[in-house]
């Protein structure tokens, strides 16, 4: 993997030293272009892509900081090493079909998480899909509608909302003259999401935290494990993060 950021390893903090965030998204679309929105002179947001889900995602996280010095060994332990660098993972669960592909996607999901969090990396998951983290700024979900723990039904309320969108700008307008139109197949390309979906939800940003606080709120005093925490995603603390460090909302 070629080096995809610079990292000052130095202990003394230089006078425009900013902090920087390393991503690996799942993703190389949508994820990095929707959290590209939230950099600014305060803050440096580097994104390692295409890295897949979960334990691959993570171990990968994990092979790069120590490949590039910024991650030692403490008590037989991976930590970060780097002054003001910060590694997160953004995943989804994605859902298998076969009921061993689940059971062990289950398991995955679960370690992964925890991996993480022993050598310091933050994650950003979602229980089923990212989708759920836009769907959060147009409406609540239902935690007890089981729909609501597929990405398919997140994929068919953003078809219907932007489907309905008042005042839809010039690219929307195009996109809805497709035949058999949809989220999943048409707003899902980088000019699309960044020109049609992302303009559309910046605006909502605190709306969407609101509500994923609320889902994680319902899931913390339940003793589950993480996987069976559905619908719920935890995309709102890395934008909380982002948005405190680099001051834009």
């Amino acid at each position: 993997m070629d080096k995809p950021w610079e990292i000052k390893k130095s202990d003394k903090r230089s006078a425009n030293t900013v902090p920087t965030y390393i991503i690996f998204c799942e993703d190389k679309v949508s994820e990095p272009i929707y959290l590209k929105y939230f950099e600014t002179s305060k803050i440096k947001i580097n994104f390692v892509k295409e890295q897949k889900s979960m334990m691959a995602n993570v171990l990968s996280a994990i092979t790069q900081c120590k490949a590039d010095g910024i991650m030692g060994i403490k008590d037989g332990r991976d930590y970060l090493t780097a002054e003001d660098t910060h590694v997160w993972c953004v995943f989804d669960r994605d859902k298998e079909e076969t009921p061993a592909k689940i059971a062990k996607g289950n398991t995955d999901f679960d370690q992964s998480i925890n991996t993480a969090i022993a050598s310091g990396i933050n994650v950003a998951w979602s229980n089923d899909a990212f989708e759920l983290w836009i769907l959060l700024h147009f409406e609540d979900t239902d935690v007890t509608n089981s729909e609501y723990s597929e990405r398919k039904k997140y994929y068919e309320r953003l078809t219907e909302i932007f489907d309905n969108i008042e005042n839809p700008n010039e690219d929307l307008v195009k996109v809805k003259n497709y035949q058999n139109w949809n989220y999943k197949l048409s707003l899902k390309s980088e000019n699309n999401f960044r020109n049609i979906v992302r303009n559309e939800i910046i605006n909502k940003t605190k709306d969407a935290i609101a509500r994923a606080e609320i889902l994680e709120k319902h899931f913390k005093s339940k003793n589950i494990q993480n996987h069976q925490k559905s619908p719920l995603t935890l995309m709102h603390h890395l934008i909380k993060e982002l948005i405190k460090q680099g001051g834009k909302i």
